[in-house]
């Protein structure tokens, strides 16, 4: 019985667990490292490094969760670009409330319609999936034995293949969905977790304004640096 600890890149891995096991010689990114669980603040877990974007994210992570029938929740932890860096400044830590991936659907005049093709993603017993996936973070947590610390924020999320390259897209993409954050794994991690029945947190630190160019937009070395005591929070312990 253990967690899988998810992350896009070993950069960020590195950056929250400094002390983790080093990966295998050789071994391919995509994959649980090491297979035997190790301990994390008394608990079991297992890393898991998915490479970057929804489609690595979903095929890393379902076949984690194939492989390890013991998995009793997934942490997935990394950075985040801001829509609104007054409400969301650069550096800080939020647990996702709801997951969108707003390039799902058929693209028209006004955008994407996520209904436009009459196809949803997925089937469950809540429903049909589309472009959307309201997440219980707080949930999930108890589910997992966690008790996230009142700095850790609560926001909705984008997840999006190509990154926000212009404040233009930034806009609108913010207006059309109300989302706070954008990612890019995870809508993927949520509905592998959603369709496999598996608990699911998601926690992200601001490293950048969504659509900004500009040096002072971005702070990638200090959102970075926020990953190790925003996990710490999350189980519980000092860093």
């Amino acid at each position: 019985m253990a967690l899988v600890l998810a992350f896009a890149t070993v950069m960020e891995l590195r950056a929250a667990l400094p002390k983790a096991p080093e990966m295998p010689e050789g071994a391919a990114a995509h994959e649980v490292f090491p297979g035997e669980p190790f301990e994390i603040a008394g608990r079991p877990a297992r890393l898991l490094v998915t490479g970057v974007g929804p489609a690595a994210c979903a095929a890393a992570l379902g076949r984690a969760l194939g492989a390890y029938p013991d998995t009793t929740g997934v942490i997935q932890l990394g950075v985040a670009g801001s829509f609104d860096l007054d409400r969301a400044p650069l550096g800080s830590a939020w647990r996702v409330t709801r997951e969108t991936w707003p390039e799902y659907g058929l693209y028209g005049e006004c955008g994407v319609d996520p209904r436009g093709i009459r196809l949803p993603m997925a089937r469950t017993d809540a429903g049909p999936i589309f472009e959307s996936l309201d997440l219980d973070p707080d949930e999930a947590a108890r589910a997992m034995g966690l008790y996230p610390s009142g700095f850790i924020g609560r926001a909705a999320s984008l997840t999006v293949a190509g990154v926000t390259g212009t404040l233009e897209r930034a806009n609108g993409l913010s207006r059309r969905h109300g989302a706070l954050l954008e990612n890019m794994e995870g809508f993927a991690a949520a509905l592998a977790c959603r369709l496999g029945r598996v608990p699911f947190f998601e926690m992200r630190v601001v490293s950048n304004l969504v659509g900004g160019r500009e040096a002072a937009h971005w702070d990638l070395k200090g959102g970075l640096a926020r990953l190790e005591p925003a996990l710490a929070g999350l189980l519980g312990h000092a860093s």
